[in-house]
C-alpha cells in the first residue's frame, strides 16, 4: 500500500537527478540526490510494516533505489526485517491498533508525499536560481576579462608610443647636444685667435 507513495518518491527524485540546466550541467548535486535517496529509504523504512501475512517476505524496497546508496539500501533491509521480527507474535487487540496505526499512516503518507514534492521543487527552484545566477556572474566575468584584456593592449600601446617619443626625443637632445659641442669649440678657438 505505501510502497505506491515511496516508488512516486523514487521516481520523483530520478527525474531530478536526470534533469539539466541548459549549459548541460545537473540541476541538482549529487550529493543533494544522494541525502534525498536517503531520506526517501528512511520513509521507506518507517512505512514498512507488514498489513497482512507477517512471514510473507517483501522485495526489499531499498533496491529500487535510483541513486543506488548501499549505505541506505543496507538500513532499509535491516530496519524492516526488524520490523518484522517485531510484530511477529501479536494478539487481536494489537493487531486492531496496528491496523488503526496503518490507517493514520496512510494519511501521513500521502502527507508525506506532498510535502516531499514541494521540498523537491523549493530545491529545484533555489537550484536553477542559482545555477542562472552563477551564469550572470560568469558572464560579467567574462566582460570583465576581456575590458582588463583590452586596457592592457591600450597600456602596451601607450607605452610602446611613449617609448618611442622618449627614445627620439634622446636622439634629438644627443644630436642638438653634439652640434652645440661643435659651436662651442668652434666659438672657443675664435675666441681664442
Amino acid at each position: 500500500m505505501y510502497a505506491q507513495y515511496v516508488a512516486t518518491l523514487r521516481e520523483l527524485l530520478e527525474q531530478l537527478a536526470k534533469e539539466r540546466n541548459p549549459d548541460g550541467l545537473p540541476r541538482i548535486s549529487k550529493a543533494k540526490v544522494n541525502e534525498y535517496a536517503e531520506n526517501i529509504e528512511v520513509v521507506a523504512a518507517k512505512l514498512a510494516v507488514p498489513t497482512s501475512d507477517v512471514h510473507t517476505p517483501k522485495e526489499p524496497e531499498g533496491e529500487i533505489s535510483s541513486s543506488g546508496t548501499p549505505k541506505a539500501e543496507g538500513s532499509v533491509n535491516s530496519a524492516s526485517e526488524g520490523l518484522r521480527r517485531r510484530f511477529g507474535v501479536h494478539s487481536n487487540n494489537e493487531e486492531k491498533s496496528r491496523d488503526t496505526i496503518d490507517s493514520d499512516q496512510s494519511s501521513a503518507a500521502v502527507k508525506l508525499d506532498d510535502a516531499a514534492r514541494i521540498h523537491i521543487e523549493k530545491h529545484r527552484k533555489l537550484q536553477e536560481d542559482l545555477t542562472d545566477e552563477m551564469v550572470v556572474l560568469a558572464r560579467q566575468l567574462k566582460e570583465c576579462s576581456l575590458m582588463m584584456n583590452q586596457s592592457i593592449k591600450n597600456t602596451e600601446k601607450i607605452l610602446d608610443s611613449t617609448e618611442k617619443a622618449v627614445e627620439h626625443s634622446l636622439a634629438s637632445t644627443g644630436h642638438a647636444t653634439s652640434r652645440a659641442m661643435v659651436v662651442y669649440s668652434r666659438s672657443f678657438k675664435t675666441t681664442c685667435l
